[in-house]
């Protein structure tokens, strides 16, 4: 059991955030979330109750009190890196999946623990709108073509594929987290490329190759001028997707 100790100037030592978390996440799991108390996990960790709460707050913020510490983490890898915007954001994500993957003895409860109780899936649900704001935010700030509003729709319909993408990789190894490290990292490589992929267009519609596609008609010499054009124009709509 981890105890605060009193230094010299009578200040006592701060547990590390972890090893509380990873008490919580024990008790909820044996005795379940409503009936543990903020008693229950200060006596487990030898923190004071007082000081628990005032590092804290609740128990919802014990739980999830590590995610506050990794989207900082985010934060400030957006904040520093200048490099192409989607592999900034892809490699952001990354560090999220990494957070998790890392440590299966906290995130893994916690997964369980979030799916039982509507009120904590309501918690996680808001923090995983924090992330895909900050990705929606970075990208319309470096992203995109035409005017604002163009570039913020395009930008936040990428960071959302982006944050349902990786929750899709993160989720299947979270029911089965036995799976193999390097088949969780492969699996996330090919869904970021699959974002890509259809990001593309929306950050560059000039790039998008069905822009210049080439319509060959062929039709009867004897045709009549009025319904030559309207074969040409019934053409072209139906070779150029609407947008």
């Amino acid at each position: 059991m981890v105890r605060e100790r009193s230094g010299s100037t009578g200040a006592s030592a701060r547990v590390p955030t972890r090893e509380v978390v990873l008490a919580a996440v024990r008790l909820f799991t044996e005795g379940g979330f409503e009936p543990t108390t903020m008693d229950d996990i200060a006596a487990a960790t030898g923190v004071s109750r007082r000081s628990l709460f005032r590092r804290f707050g609740s128990k919802e913020d014990i739980l999830f009190a590590e995610h506050d510490e990794l989207f900082a983490s985010v934060s400030r890898h957006l904040e520093a890196d200048s490099g192409e915007p989607l592999d900034v954001v892809f490699a952001a994500a990354r560090l999220v999946l990494q957070g998790y993957l890392s440590d299966p003895e906290i995130t893994v409860p916690r997964y369980h623990l979030v799916r039982a109780h509507p009120r904590l899936r309501d918690r996680e649900v808001a923090m995983t709108a924090r992330y895909q704001a900050a990705f929606s935010r970075y990208l319309a700030a470096r992203e995109g073509e035409g005017g604002p509003e163009e570039r913020s729709l395009a930008a936040g319909v990428t960071a959302a594929a982006l944050i349902s993408a990786h929750n899709h990789v993160l989720r299947s190894w979270l029911r089965h987290p036995g799976q193999e490290t390097r088949e969780v990292w492969a699996r996330y490589d090919s869904a970021m490329e699959f974002v890509r992929r259809a990001a593309g267009p929306m950050l560059h519609p000039a790039d998008d190759p069905v822009r210049d596609r080439v319509v060959v008609a062929v039709y009867p010499a004897d045709l009549g001028r009025e319904e030559l054009l309207r074969r040409l124009s019934a053409a072209v709509d139906g070779a150029v997707p609407r947008h």
